[in-house]
């Protein structure tokens, strides 16, 4: 039966086996490909697993890494030292939080003559601003690359200096019962008319020398606590004031530099006033130790330090009041040639500030101080003042004997006039040998008072001499001539009419009215004279 097995049959034969009945080649065929596949999977298995754990290494370094670039977003980065000790991985508050316990615990025992007493960095008046310089170390380095932000090779140390040479060595003199004499601290103050700054001296004191006794506290603190400070046996000395003549000096040159380069105050980017010394005066004050913390109203330029209150009071009181709401036209004085004699009114602008919108020029001024430059933009509105002119001109009718004052073709005044001898009472002609000029001419020189004298060679042969005292309110519109008040004694311009013409040349107007005109009429004002 076994010869008569159908292929279904066969198909389920074993291929494998010791009683295997299949050819030996087909066997052989079916062992090795196996055999190939297994020692493929091995080879793919032996190739892939390095890279898997390469892989694995990158995953976990940029895990790590973008661990620690979280971390480092609020702790100081690697590589960062203060005053030489490392803070890497700390927090901001936790540096402020050990330089205050360092300042505030930090006492230094000093002796003299037998007694002792014990003095921090604030007992002698140092002020240690912890918060400032937490974020010098909170933020150092993180203006550098990438890379170099999170290299732990690559040191920064943040060193802020503490001058022990501002310890109050009044407060050791008391503690220890030192006969002391207190130096007397210099000064800053506006000068005689307000446009500058002078410095009055300081003067020195004798006492105790603390600044010993401040460089063990400093050393302490600065250690973070690793170095203990150490007894310090106290030495009378002469003592500098704690603002020294130096520093006050300094201070000066900052205010002088603020003043010269003024800060504006604008309004649709038009000035309406600027900082001047007499503001800066108001608000500020002179503090020796730069490393001092200050009130939220406070900033600080050099040695010398604002007041935003003050500076807003000062605005509030003496500059806004002085806006004018309608505005009012410069008006300028010109002759008939158009050339500028005077200033008659200086005007200003029309200026509507938006409501509350100056609220915060104080604070916003004491900002710009800070950095000495810029200026402080207040919402608003400005009708800028124009510039109008107006033309003075005088006229004189030798036949009316008339002065008229023009402002551009409107007589503001009619003055009556007595002229030079040689001129016709009636028709103003020139029938004599002296005589006013005709022409125009332009106004050269004024004197209040002048006395005059002179000689004159006429032309029969004849001399005229004069010799008059106090001549008032002088005018001269050609070499010899000029408008002045009548001499020889008072006469009102009402009176003048009834005076014959009898001067040399000039012409004469009222007592009443000379000064009116002196005043009036400017230097290069336009003369006409006609018959």
């Amino acid at each position: 039966m076994t010869e008569h097995l159908d292929d279904s049959t066969q198909q389920f034969a074993p291929l494998f086996g010791a009683n295997n009945a299949v050819s030996g080649t087909v066997a052989d065929s079916v062992d090795a490909a196996a055999s190939d596949s297994i020692q493929g999977d091995e080879m793919r298995r032996r190739r892939i697993w390095p890279w898997v754990v390469i892989a694995c290494l990158l995953v976990a370094l940029g895990a790590a890494c973008g661990g620690g670039v979280w971390f480092f977003q609020d702790h100081v980065l690697p590589g960062t030292t203060l005053w030489g000790n490392s803070v890497t991985g700390k927090t901001e508050q936790e540096i402020v939080d050990l330089i205050n316990d360092q300042v505030d615990n930090t006492a230094v025992r000093a002796k003299y003559q037998g007694q002792s007493a014990t003095f921090t960095l604030k007992d002698l008046g140092i002020e240690v601003d912890g918060e400032a310089i937490a974020s010098d170390a909170i933020n150092a380095q993180r203006g550098d690359a990438w890379w170099q932000q999170y290299a732990f090779w690559i040191t920064h140390d943040v060193a802020p200096q503490i001058n022990p040479e501002l310890a109050d060595g009044s407060v050791v003199d008391k503690a220890l019962n030192i006969d002391a004499q207190e130096p007397v601290d210099a000064q800053v103050a506006l000068n005689d008319n307000n446009s500058g700054f002078n410095v009055i001296a300081g003067e020195n004191g004798q006492g105790a020398n603390a600044t010993s006794i401040a460089k063990q506290a400093i050393s302490t603190v600065e250690s973070l606590g690793s170095v203990q400070p150490q007894t310090v046996r106290v030495e009378l000395d002469v003592t500098e004031p704690t603002i020294t003549n130096a520093i006050a000096d300094e201070a000066k040159t900052t205010l002088e530099t603020l003043v010269n380069n003024a800060v504006a105050i604008k309004v649709a980017d038009k000035d309406i006033a600027t900082v001047n010394a007499s503001m800066l005066g108001s608000a500020m004050r002179i503090d020796a130790n730069q490393q001092s913390k200050l009130k939220d109203n406070e900033v600080r330029n050099g040695y010398v330090v604002f007041d935003a209150d003050k500076l807003q009071q000062y605005y509030d009181e003496q500059i806004k009041p002085n806006l004018k709401l309608e505005r009012e036209d410069k008006k300028v004085v010109v002759n008939n040639a158009g050339e500028v004699l005077s200033t008659e009114t200086e005007g200003h602008d029309g200026i509507v500030i938006a409501d509350g919108a100056d609220t915060e020029v104080g604070a916003r001024l004491a900002q710009v101080l800070a950095t000495g430059t810029g200026s402080v933009n207040v919402d608003g509105k400005v009708d800028p003042k124009q510039e109008v002119k107006v033309t003075h001109r005088v006229a004189i009718d030798l036949s009316d004997r008339k002065l008229y004052a023009y402002e551009n073709d409107t007589v503001v005044k009619t003055l009556n006039v007595v002229v030079a001898e040689g001129n016709d009472n009636v028709t103003g002609e020139c029938v004599g040998m002296m005589c006013t000029p005709t022409g125009d001419f332009n106004v050269w020189q004024k004197l209040p008072s002048q006395d005059m004298s002179g000689t004159l060679n006429l032309a029969d042969g004849t001399v005229e001499t004069w010799d008059v005292k106090d001549v008032g309110f002088v005018n001269y519109f050609s070499s010899g001539c000029a408008i002045h008040r009548i001499a020889g004694g008072y006469v009102a311009d009402a009176v003048m009419p009834s005076i014959a013409n009898g001067s040399h040349g000039c012409v004469g107007i009222g007592w009443d009215v000379a000064e009116w005109f002196y005043n009036w009429c400017n230097m290069g004002t336009s003369v006409h004279i006609q018959v």
